[in-house]
């Protein structure tokens, strides 16, 4: 009770109708001529519960945590004008301008505001700011606003997968609008919630600008402010989707390619550029972002130095451990495998401690079927129908293969850097709607296929 005022039992009512009719209007606009948007407010109503459960669980089960920090040192940055009248300090630090000036300004008729040395976390507040004044300040309204915002994201994500996937649209909206860690850590106030809504509108603008080639300032502008969210949010996560769609471009490229000259010389001399382009883009960025992403070294050391601390005993035991390496790129990329595994699958049934922690291990552990079911499809295939044959229908579309190089990718970056599941379950969400529904995609494929080829082969008189 200490963290919610008169205002979070009074306001989330009226605010919770707001956003339902306006999501009614939104759906019956556009279900006649897009039937997908049955989805629309049951996604969107389970992802605002989402938030406000993320109130509740901090508020009363952790008592306090990154949320609740957040929440309070926004409203001290509100205060910068609701009690100071000081308009020019507070537009500076939304722009992200962290000075000891700026700095200065607060006292103890505003709050001090917490994260002033991390510009990173910092960020989580600046982008919060204009909803706390929509929400009056409210911790469960803001969380309900931010809920709202960042549901644009995963929407587009659906819509882009089911535009290509129609046939199993049921299950695209599973994997991406209704898996329960998704909904619940991304849609309070954390950096989770942005950078998985930014990751989404990242990957569906740079399908839209080089494939479909619409909206073509819409698109360039969304990826614009998606990049700007996920570099000052969390890099790493700007790093793997880059990666994942230099693959994606340059594997599209590939498939609509007719010349075969063209296609076995210039297109991989193309991907190489695209890839050591890449690499190229990621050490540039790195060096103007600063302090941790400097450079490769200062990246490696800034992995051993969170993996660590992580392991520590003041998390309360609730760590695991893939073993320690050194901050070389040999030995990372030596854990590899196990930084993976833990990324996508842990923490198993086993290993957790709290309710919380249940959700996510079921969770996993239907994604630990899930895959094991398609590897065992792909043993199948291959031996029916052929190695190449079940490659080129399996890894035929570049929306798959970028989910699966994101996926992985970024299960390693979780995985090598991070020790403490509480943070696991949290970090891993961005990953979790690109890999679930490459999962289903594949199962799909594989079944059609069965069911083509049954169609296809004459019945014995």
């Amino acid at each position: 009770m200490q963290f919610l005022t008169i205002y979070d039992f009074v306001l989330p009512g009226l605010y919770l109708l707001v956003i339902l009719i306006i999501a009614v209007i939104i759906k019956n606009k556009k279900i006649e001529k897009n039937p997908e948007y049955k989805y629309f407010v049951s996604g969107l109503m389970v992802k605002v519960i989402g938030g406000i459960c993320v109130v509740l669980v901090y508020c009363f089960y952790y008592n306090g945590g990154d949320t609740v920090a957040y929440i309070e040192s926004t409203v001290a940055i509100n205060k910068l004008i609701l009690v100071k009248g000081d308009f020019s300090t507070y537009f500076s630090l939304l722009t992200g301008h962290l000075t000891p000036e700026n700095i200065s300004v607060f006292d103890s008729s505003t709050g001090w505001p917490q994260y002033r040395s991390d510009p990173q976390s910092f960020s989580v507040l600046r982008f919060t700011s204009i909803l706390a004044f929509i929400g009056m300040n409210s911790f469960m309204v803001t969380t309900m606003l931010v809920a709202t915002i960042t549901y644009t994201g995963i929407w587009r994500l659906f819509l882009l997968f089911r535009e290509n996937f129609q046939e199993i649209q049921k299950s695209i909206a599973i994997a991406i609008l209704f898996m329960p860690s998704v909904f619940f850590w991304g849609s309070g106030i954390l950096k989770d919630s942005y950078t998985i809504c930014a990751a989404a509108w990242f990957i569906v603008s740079i399908y839209y600008l080089f494939f479909k080639k619409k909206k073509k300032g819409f698109h360039l502008f969304a990826l614009l402010i998606s990049t700007y969210v996920l570099l000052s949010l969390k890099p790493y996560i700007f790093f793997a989707a880059i990666s994942g769609c230099s693959i994606m471009v340059a594997h599209h490229y590939l498939k609509i390619t007719k010349n075969i000259i063209v296609k076995y010389t210039f297109i991989p001399f193309l991907i190489a550029v695209i890839l050591f382009s890449g690499v190229f883009l990621i050490t540039k960025m790195g060096s103007s972002l600063g302090g941790d992403y400097s450079s490769v070294d200062a990246m490696l050391n800034k992995i051993v130095i969170m993996q660590q601390d992580l392991v520590k005993d003041y998390y309360g035991g609730n760590t695991f451990d893939i073993g320690k390496f050194e901050p070389t790129i040999p030995g990372v990329l030596a854990k590899a495998p196990a930084a993976m595994i833990a990324g996508i699958f842990r923490p198993f049934l086993w290993e957790c401690r709290n309710p919380i922690m249940l959700i996510s291990g079921i969770e996993n552990t239907i994604i630990l079927f899930l895959f094991f079911y398609v590897i065992v499809l792909s043993f199948t295939a291959v031996y029916k129908v052929g190695l190449s044959y079940m490659l080129k229908t399996t890894f035929d579309n570049s929306l798959v293969i970028f989910s699966l190089v994101f996926a992985f990718s970024f299960a390693f970056f979780v995985g090598i850097s991070t020790a403490n599941f509480g943070a696991l379950v949290r970090y891993k969400i961005p990953l979790i709607p690109f890999l679930m529904a490459s999962l289903f995609i594949i199962i799909r494929k594989y079944n059609r296929e069965k069911e083509e080829k049954k169609t296809t082969t004459p019945k014995t008189p």
